[in-house]
């Protein structure tokens, strides 16, 4: 055998090929017999949320996380999302939209990423500006995203709009000293939903109207169980 026949046969052995991962588990068939599997880990089927009905024609899902379906990692691709924007007259214009439902139990969120952009309507100017948050209900009247209008992304400032359009990169972020980069949802009575909320600055010739959302947002969790 050659050094680049070598150099193939290791990486695969390594489940270094075309970035597959994978992982040996032992899963009990009866009380004496278990089956030895291997497993996809990029991949899992097990313990996962749900895109709402609502969102389905707009947003496709990719679950990553552990055999065992207790880490996660749900990546949702977003294409012309529609966002409805009310407005709150002189403070400020807000909407936001269920994106994911979660399992029951408690969450363990560790953090999220949306990476993407904002396209206005016909009442807000061209150069609005902004900020984006997740949470665990929908946005309120108001000037800011605050709460469980931001308890599982912080509220993040948007780039300000150029031609209707905002770039919407964000990351969750803990504030200094004062809470850890985890935030615990108890989901255990009622099951949490994750909701894609947006807060645009006040203007004069701004109104109500939807606003669109294409880009990815990631949401990295654990399920730490039920009762």
């Amino acid at each position: 055998m050659n050094f680049s026949k070598l150099a193939l046969a290791v990486a695969e052995a390594f489940g270094l090929i075309l970035g597959a991962r994978t992982a040996t588990v032992a899963t009990a068939v009866n009380a004496n017999i278990r089956r030895i599997e291997e497993v996809d880990i990029d991949t899992t089927t097990q313990g996962l949320g749900t895109v709402p009905t609502a969102a389905m024609p707009y947003i496709t899902k990719v679950e990553r996380g552990d055999p065992g379906g207790v880490t996660h990692q749900t990546v949702l691709t977003c294409t012309a999302l529609p966002i409805s924007m009310a407005d709150d007259a002189g403070i400020a214009q807000y909407g936001g939209v269920k994106v994911y439902d979660f399992p029951t139990g408690l969450l363990m969120t560790l953090g999220a990423v949306v990476d993407g952009a904002l396209t206005g309507y016909a009442s807000l100017i061209d150069t609005f500006d902004g900020d984006v948050a997740i949470g665990t209900v929908t946005a309120t009247t108001g000037a800011t995203l605050v709460s469980t209008e931001a308890d599982i992304m912080p509220s993040v400032a948007l780039s300000q709009a150029v031609g209707e359009v905002a770039n919407c990169d964000a990351v969750s972020v803990a504030a200094v000293l004062t809470e850890s980069g985890a935030r615990w949802l108890d989901g255990t009575a009622t099951a949490k939903s994750a909701f894609l909320n947006f807060v645009v600055d006040d203007n004069a010739a701004h109104g109500a109207g939807t606003a669109t959302f294409t880009g990815t947002i990631t949401l990295t969790w654990i399920n730490l169980g039920d009762k």
